[in-house]
């Protein structure tokens, strides 16, 4: 990876699908770093900031997205943390962190799309989220962002 990443812009959608319940939608812009592999492979790194809905108190989570061509691995930093690795068609397990205490995860991608590019790029990725082994929701997150040329990183 280059020592510098490159200041971006980022636009994401994010759309979480219940079966009895609306589906939840988050929208937002952003700031973030990418640093360019040798091998076509990138990481995207930014700050998530979310309102609880029950508390009202800010959450931020700084978020690293590792992708290459048919693989993205997504990990959470704050209180609540986890890690996902999304491969088309393949089942990944892990622990999602919460302050009320750990719950067992599992994603399943039904697709993974990366165009990874300097001045540009994007990740589309579609999965199922199961929570203590139930399933929780189906997922959809698309994620754009160009190089901000004006923004210079140290």
């Amino acid at each position: 990876m280059k020592k510098n990443g490159t200041s971006v812009l980022i636009n994401l959608l994010a759309i979480a699908k219940y079966e009895h319940a609306p589906d939840f939608p988050i929208q937002f812009m952003t700031r973030g770093t990418l640093s360019m592999g040798e091998h076509g492979n990138a990481v995207l790194k930014y700050h998530e900031t979310q309102q609880d809905e029950e508390t009202g108190e800010t959450m931020t989570a700084l978020i690293t997205l590792a992708m290459e061509k048919n693989q993205v691995t997504m990990t959470r930093e704050g209180d609540y943390s986890n890690t996902m690795v999304f491969i088309p068609e393949r089942r990944f397990e892990g622990i999602y962190q919460t302050p009320f205490g750990n719950m067992d995860m599992a994603v399943f991608a039904r697709g993974v799309q990366c165009e990874i590019g300097e001045d540009k790029g994007s990740v589309h990725l579609k999965y199922q989220l199961d929570l203590q082994g139930a399933y929780t929701s189906t997922n959809e997150l698309h994620l754009e962002y160009t190089a901000n040329r004006e923004d210079k990183i140290q």
